[in-house]
């Protein structure tokens, strides 16, 4: 008899321990089902750029607890300027039910903002979103919208001080950039300030099209070196630019090491991956529930400074010790 009742007071236990275990089971899988999102993403069909913002995304977010499969990525491609595209393409995300729009560029992000004030978006901009008439101010942005910036125009002076740092010979040089995209145009006129301080000549190019970037590399043969000044059309031609410098053994200064940045002599700024893996914490708190207007608009947290010495070595410059010393990476 008094075994029995130890049996049965065993069992009880067992079953206690077992209800238990499964509670805590059973939480874990909702928690981790509850980790679940739609999230739209727009932006222009420039490879590897669009990839690389989206797999910095996925990063991004796995980082905050949301993986596949229960994190879905709809994915948008749209050229620049085609506005009867991009906003096909923001209405099928919301008959799809994505709950937050991540757009690459300001222009994209208003066509958005246009057609949906509801959904929240979160973009990247080389360019300040309260000159945009996108946010009411960097700390709150207001309406449905918060950005990444990863451009502001200081930088250009910045780069400019460091290619001549690098390089005291320069005295001229090359900037391509869009007239139509306020980001870039911001850009060029930091240059162009920043330039008589340094004792550089800018040598300017418009693009508006793909034989604007024809013509203007052209002026690689009568500069010291070539300048970004990111954002707009010369964005999905950066590969090409970059060969066509190294073909005339010109210097070249970009915002950022990118897939196709890579054989560019020197960046300084932050990588695609790196903006948009920091974004994903934007999109994280909205799904959680926080309004994208009372999300302030981040800038990079690191800026790295890349040199590249197998350029160095094929267009024929040598590379100060002081400035390798100052590099957070060197490729060799």
């Amino acid at each position: 008899m008094v075994r029995v009742e130890r049996e049965g007071i065993a069992m009880k236990k067992h079953c206690v321990l077992f209800l238990i275990a499964g509670l805590v089971f059973g939480a874990a899988v909702a928690e981790a089902q509850g980790r679940s999102g739609r999230i739209g993403m727009l932006g222009p069909p420039e490879e590897p750029r669009f990839s690389e913002v989206r797999d910095g995304l996925k990063q991004g977010l796995r980082d905050q607890g949301y993986a596949e499969p229960t994190m879905e990525i709809l994915e948008a491609r749209v050229t620049r300027g085609d506005r009867e595209g991009g906003r096909a393409a923001v209405e099928d995300f919301l008959q799809r039910r994505v709950q937050v729009l991540v757009v690459i560029g300001s222009q994209l992000a208003r066509l958005a903002r246009d057609v949906s004030a509801e959904v929240p978006i979160v973009y990247l901009t080389p360019g300040d979103p309260v000159r945009h008439g996108l946010a009411t101010s960097l700390a709150h942005p207001g309406g449905n919208t918060t950005a990444m910036t990863f451009e502001y125009p200081e930088l250009a002076g910045k780069r400019l001080q460091l290619l001549q740092e690098m390089l005291p010979q320069v005295r001229r040089v090359l900037i391509l950039y869009d007239p139509r995209d306020g980001s870039p145009r911001r850009g060029a006129a930091a240059a162009r300030e920043a330039a008589p301080q340094l004792a550089l000549t800018l040598v300017e190019r418009e693009t508006r099209s793909r034989d604007d970037i024809t013509h203007g590399l052209e002026a690689l043969a009568e500069v010291d070196a070539f300048l970004v000044i990111p954002g707009g059309l010369p964005t999905g031609h950066y590969a090409e630019i970059i060969r066509a410098a190294n073909a005339k053994r010109v210097p070249t200064m970009f915002h950022a090491r990118t897939g196709s940045t890579i054989e560019a002599l020197v960046s300084y700024g932050a990588s695609d991956v790196a903006i948009a893996r920091q974004l994903a914490r934007h999109v994280a708190k909205i799904l959680e529930g926080a309004k994208a207007g009372d999300l302030p608009v981040e800038r990079p947290m690191r800026l790295e400074l890349v040199i590249n010495l197998t350029t160095a070595k094929h267009i024929g410059v040598t590379i100060p010790p002081e400035v390798l010393m100052q590099a957070h990476r060197v490729l060799r």
